[in-house]
């Protein structure tokens, strides 16, 4: 039996205003065995004790839309398509277990991966499940269904040759396509249901897929208790998809009053994606963007923020997810996305819950993540001020103290590559 105490720490559970003070949390096999006040929990014997007066704990963050086999060599910027078509799998599989470990020291135990067909997503969460390899928790859709000519199908150049079920057309294929995902091991399932920001020769404000068809997978995931995810940025893309039963709708731009009041009546959970945009247009052709994505961008993101800005008002569920894509939106930096959500007009605590008990309810896992109390699996981010009253502590150098996931300090296992 191992155990560790944090000894003398300021608790934010991972929900609601109150923070307990000065309490010890005894972590014991993986788990939160006891949290109680620091002068009465006493350590086992042999226990470690970490002494985290001044500090203040929170769960392990959720960052729930992510591509983790992506470029993690950020002195060699590559484009888009150009990594997608010519880089081979297991290179990219690489790379993935590199931004894993970088979005891990960042405080993040637990990440919901948009797969990239034959890049190893599924294995890599299998060897960390199993403890073969350091990483955050995954829960990975293996690659993106997308019907042709298509949001994904346009981001490869249009002599590649396509592999059976890169496209699925038609309501027959579509169900199909989700059968093969569940067989390959996905944890839940995406498609495209409009165009994107970096998908070439199409524009944002077409929809994918009738509405036939996002029924088709939609029941046919939740037959196999699957939740789905859809690209999302049109307005009819949104509309479609909400009639569809869709889980989460991912990104979100142009939804307008009617689908924002959808939502709500459903309980769909909007995942924004903020940081992607808001790191491209800041770098421009230097985050490996081509101009035709970045004008796309410039021309998506006020648009974007007002309508989020609108749904947060008007309480809609919002789960925090990054796009992080690379050298598009590279790994480590996910908080970013909570200081956006706080210059839209969230609290620090509202932006923080966003990747604790909401991407939890995200991810379907709330028996494993987003709250941080007795019996939880103890992921922990101990960090040097009070995130409800300093949410940039996260990104600060210095800002966090220790990772724990699983019970066990990852705060830098792999220094080379940071």
């Amino acid at each position: 039996m191992t155990s560790t105490l944090l000894m003398n720490v300021d608790l934010w559970p991972g929900e609601g205003p109150s923070i307990q003070k000065a309490v010890s949390i005894l972590i014991t096999n993986g788990r939160v065995a006891e949290i109680g006040p620091a002068a009465k929990l006493v350590a086992p014997q042999n226990a470690t004790i970490v002494d985290c007066e001044g500090v203040t704990a929170i769960p392990g963050l959720s960052d729930v839309h992510v591509h983790l086999t992506t470029n993690s060599d950020m002195s060699r910027i590559v484009d888009n398509a150009t990594y997608r078509a010519m880089v081979p799998g297991t290179e990219k599989l690489l790379h993935g277990v590199r931004n894993g470990l970088r979005a891990l020291a960042a405080g993040f135990t637990t990440l919901r991966i948009m797969g990239h067909r034959d890049s190893g997503d599924i294995e890599l969460r299998n060897c960390i499940d199993r403890g073969l390899l350091p990483g955050p928790r995954l829960s990975v859709a293996p690659w993106v269904i997308s019907m042709t000519g298509g949001r994904g199908d346009l981001f490869y150049p249009a002599a590649w040759a396509r592999q059976p079920l890169d496209t699925a057309d038609g309501v027959d294929e579509c169900r199909l396509v989700v059968r093969a995902h569940r067989k390959l091991g996905a944890d839940f399932i995406k498609f495209t249901a409009s165009a994107g920001t970096q998908s070439a020769g199409d524009k944002v404000h077409w929809p994918n897929y009738t509405l036939e068809e996002m029924k088709v997978i939609v029941s046919e995931a939740h037959d196999y208790d699957m939740k789905v995810a859809a690209h999302a940025h049109s307005t009819e893309g949104i509309r479609r998809v909400l009639a569809a039963g869709i889980d989460t709708v991912e990104h979100g731009s142009f939804m307008d009053d009617g689908c924002i009041e959808t939502m709500l009546k459903q309980d769909t959970i909007l995942v924004p994606t903020l940081s992607i945009s808001d790191f491209v247009i800041h770098n421009s052709e230097r985050s490996g963007a081509r101009p035709e994505g970045i004008t796309k961008m410039k021309e998506v993101r006020e648009v974007r923020r007002r309508n989020l800005k609108k749904a947060i008002k008007a309480g809609v569920k919002i789960a925090m997810g990054t796009d992080s894509s690379g050298n598009l939106c590279p790994f480590g930096n996910h908080a970013r996305e909570l200081e956006l959500y706080v210059e839209l007009g969230m609290s620090p605590l509202e932006a923080l819950e966003t990747a604790t008990v909401r991407a939890a309810e995200a991810l379907g896992r709330e028996d494993v993540t987003g709250l941080l109390t007795k019996d939880a699996i103890a992921d922990v981010v101990l960090l040097n001020s009070n995130p409800l009253e300093d949410i940039g502590v996260l990104r600060r150098e210095g800002g966090i103290r220790a990772v724990y996931k699983d019970g066990i300090d990852v705060s830098n296992p792999w220094p080379a590559v940071f």
